[in-house]
């Protein structure tokens, strides 16, 4: 990769990883000193949260790289749009590594994972580090030559090729919003603030290091319910399952990655999952992938 695209790429991460970290220290900085949020900032911070984070999950991650369901197209634009707004990448970019992820799963040439940086204490937390923030920073890791190679159903989709050339014009909707609402409701330029520190900056530190630990604590802390591939060391979490709308079941998710469910017993909480038998319910999605039961007790591991 060219040497202006690495540079190009880490200035991007910085922003990415820097910037809502800096936000949500000045917004606890500022409810500190007394000029919190109310309730409009936290219903506003809850609702963005809520659409982004099921954008990622339901959108990017279910429907355009695993293909665990088919959509109507209205349906497709908006979970893709509300996944752009998370400011985790273009779609495409995105699919392609987490494609590489699963084909590579914390083996060589996995983008993220937190057992490829040395033995010991200090490997292991070089490895967490790396899994899950500072792989962003690591050329071979974001954009490695032929990254294409793995999405080329992708560049052939004309609507999911439109919202990936439309992302940046997503991430800035989804920064202009919350302080407009906040503002607006108001009535002031405090509110603007309040808005976008905690509609904008704290939400996106909130659903970033949330699926970010997917990629660390989940390949790391957890159980292991079913054989994967060979080096795969996928955990499930019932502490990420929450936040991630269903992906903290990550072990499930990589033993039957087509599933348009991870949680594969009725207490396993899959909020993600749920919206899809909602959408499937009225007829907006179709084609559901679920796991037989033979599969699943196939793949299980013996206790």
């Amino acid at each position: 990769m060219p040497r202006s695209a690495v540079r190009l790429d880490r200035r991007i991460a910085a922003v990415v990883t820097l910037l809502p970290a800096l936000g949500t220290l000045a917004a606890i900085a500022l409810w500190i000193g007394g000029h919190g949020p109310g309730a409009v900032e936290w219903i506003v911070f809850a609702l963005f949260y809520f659409a982004t984070a099921l954008g990622l999950e339901v959108g990017f991650h279910r429907h355009v790289t695993h293909k665990a369901f088919k959509a109507k197209p209205w349906v497709r634009t908006a979970l893709i749009a509300l996944g752009s707004m998370g400011a985790h990448g273009p779609v495409n970019w995105w699919a392609s590594t987490h494609r590489r992820h699963h084909s590579t799963s914390d083996g060589d040439g996995d983008p993220h994972s937190p057992h490829l940086s040395g033995e010991g204490f200090g490997g292991r937390l070089r490895g967490l580090y790396h899994s899950h923030m500072g792989w962003l920073f690591v050329g071979e890791s974001t954009r490695p030559a032929g990254w294409e190679k793995y999405v080329p159903d992708l560049y052939q989709d004309p609507l999911v090729f439109r919202q990936h050339m439309a992302y940046y014009r997503w991430v800035a909707i989804g920064l202009v919003l919350p302080p407009l609402v906040c503002g607006l409701a108001s009535r002031s330029w405090t509110g603007v603030l309040l808005g976008f520190l905690w509609g904008d900056m704290a939400r996106i530190f909130a659903v970033s290091h949330c699926i970010w630990a997917l990629n660390s604590l989940c390949h790391v802390i957890g159980r292991r319910d079913f054989h994967t591939t060979a080096h795969d060391r996928s955990r499930n979490s019932l502490l990420l399952a929450i936040p991630t709308f269903g992906q903290g079941w990550h072990n499930n998710h990589h033993a039957f990655p087509a599933s348009a469910f991870t949680g594969l017993h009725w207490w396993q909480i899959d909020p993600g999952g749920l919206l899809v038998r909602v959408l499937e319910r009225l007829h907006l999605v179709y084609d559901v992938h679920r796991p037989n039961a033979e599969l699943i007790e196939k793949k299980r591991i013996a206790p």
